[in-house]
């Protein structure tokens, strides 16, 4: 879709605003609310207020009526008293980034803040990520809140510009910041099935990965997946029934599983790592010994989440050197 000319100054704005606050207020795990980082502006009930102020400012002039001009300053101090408190409102808080729970690329991630009050209570405050829906807050003592944000590419998840902002109390005024807090958490390649588990291939390294479901040890059925090897779909039993099921072996004893990028056959080197975390969370769903080799990285076959967990960040961070990773990978 093109941009309309009109839109491109409004664009442009936009981004250098952002660029230039992103300088003012960088990154951190703990962020307090200054005079540094909060706005403030009219709403659109405060922009029809100061009209109404300017009409009645007008007629008092116009009949040299003194209620007028008492009803006009005293409309223009609730609007300067509204400015005061609307930013007194966020003055002063402090959001720790206390911790976000590991996912998957696109997905949304849950995340936790401390928010801590300073001193005084505060009242509707929203706060989240403009792609995802705000929270609506009030806190006399220091609460702990549960968000959810959208992650970006595979590597360290960096959550893009907070929006935290009330317009409390008069609703004349809007007060927001921008805030970026840094939760130091990863974020995997998201799983691509379309690959069934490789077998009797050959890893980069010269290990054998041989086929998660063996053929020597028949242990019974469960219901039918898309990735499912066509070789092992109870055909009989879905002309009888109706119903697609495949047939499940018990691994061999002393086979183990080895995956790496030289296995998956094509597609560039994202779409490899995806396909490659999809192996590795059938192996631990279906509990198989599994290992994994990584330009000389290389982690032994196991099995248990523990396991899980160094294979995907491995996966995650693969060629991501710690200044990069640490800047935000290709979350950017």
């Amino acid at each position: 879709m093109n941009d309309s000319p009109y839109t491109l100054p409004w664009r442009w704005l936009t981004t250098r605003f952002h660029q230039w606050a992103d300088q003012r207020t960088p990154r951190a795990s703990i962020i307090q609310l200054n005079q540094r980082r909060i706005y403030i502006v009219p709403t659109g009930s405060g922009f029809f207020w100061l009209s109404m102020v300017l009409v009645i400012f007008l007629v008092a002039v116009n009949y040299s009526n003194s209620l007028a001009y008492g009803l006009c300053f005293f409309m223009l101090s609730l609007f300067l008293l509204s400015i005061l408190h609307t930013w007194r409102n966020l003055a002063g808080i402090t959001l720790v980034a206390k911790g976000a729970e590991a996912g998957h690329a696109g997905e949304l991630i849950p995340v936790t803040i401390d928010c801590l009050r300073e001193r005084r209570p505060r009242y509707s405050i929203a706060i989240g990520w403009p792609e995802t829906e705000s929270t609506l807050v009030s806190f006399g003592n220091d609460i702990e809140q549960r968000l959810v944000a959208q992650a970006g590419s595979r590597g360290w998840f960096r959550p893009g510009r907070m929006r935290i902002e009330s317009i409390y109390p008069l609703g004349l005024c809007r007060a927001w910041s921008w805030v970026r807090l840094d939760f130091h958490s990863v974020v995997y390649p998201a799983p691509d099935d379309s690959y069934p588990l490789p077998e009797n291939d050959i890893a980069d390294d010269g290990e054998h990965s041989l086929t998660a479901s063996g053929f020597d040890d028949f242990a019974g059925f469960r219901g039918y997946q898309e990735t499912d090897n066509p070789a092992h779909v109870f055909w009989k039993g879905y002309a009888r029934i109706g119903e697609l099921l495949t047939k499940r072996f018990d691994q061999p004893s002393g086979r183990e599983l080895w995956f790496s990028l030289g296995q998956v056959p094509d597609g560039d080197i994202e779409h490899r790592l995806s396909v490659l975390t999809a192996w590795c969370l059938q192996c631990d769903k279906q509990q198989y010994a599994y290992g994994l080799v990584l330009a000389g990285q290389k982690l032994a076959p196991s099995t248990g989440e523990a396991h899980l967990k160094q294979c995907l960040e491995m996966l995650a961070l693969y060629e991501l050197d710690g200044e990069m990773a640490r800047s935000g990978g290709v979350n950017g």
